[in-house]
């Protein structure tokens, strides 16, 4: 029986890590959840029955991008020859992707997205998506401090009702870049305002309102 049970657990899938951050974004973000009615929120992340609960719960309307794993795949790369190196297909992705039918949104929760993007379409993702936030509309951003340890597998952001965020881990895609913060703050040029917070893992925190 012993035996059995051994072989049993060490066939057993891995089960998805879960962890717990404070989050200052979050806090700021999560008031003006609470103080607004009826926003129209971009969640970004494998779909999340969780924070769509708790979003229309506080009145609000939810929508899901999941897109770092589409953006992994090879056939956005453009054809090459011989000694020449393949590019990106920025413009196609972003057609394809980020195409909201005409929708656009009071509050964008973009999460470490960036982090997981191949570095030549994180510039296009930040345009895009300023264009589909609303006149005083925030978007909240982190970006790591770090490429690899600790806290920096991929994760979905759970809502909570508190200071802090759940994270589950969702999915074998390394981190592909860390930005300075001179780089991050281009990311934001033509946003009216834009608030940053260093947490204690490292991790810069941005709300971004347009």
């Amino acid at each position: 029986m012993l035996g059995i049970f051994r072989r049993d657990q060490s066939n057993a899938a891995r089960q998805p890590e879960r962890s717990s951050r404070h989050s200052r974004g979050w806090t700021g973000l999560h008031a003006h959840l609470q103080s607004h009615d009826s926003l129209r929120v971009l969640d970004f992340g494998a779909t999340s029955p969780s924070n769509i609960n708790y979003l229309t719960a506080l009145g609000h309307s939810v929508y899901m991008a999941n897109i770092v794993q589409d953006a992994s795949r090879p056939e956005w790369l453009t054809p090459s020859g011989e000694g020449v190196t393949p590019e990106y297909d920025v413009e196609r992705f972003v057609s394809s992707n980020l195409d909201f039918s005409g929708r656009d949104f009071d509050v964008v929760l973009l999460w470490d997205t960036a982090d997981y993007l191949p570095k030549q379409l994180v510039p296009a993702v930040f345009d895009r998506l300023r264009t589909v936030l609303r006149p005083d509309g925030r978007l909240l951003a982190f970006f790591h401090g770090k490429i690899d340890g600790t806290g920096t597998r991929f994760s979905r952001y759970q809502l909570t009702n508190t200071e802090n965020l759940d994270l589950i881990e969702s999915g074998e895609f390394p981190m592909l870049q860390v930005y300075p913060t001179r780089q991050i703050e281009k990311f934001f040029e033509g946003y009216s305002s834009t608030h940053f917070y260093l947490g204690k893992d490292n991790v810069r925190e941005v709300i971004a309102v347009r």
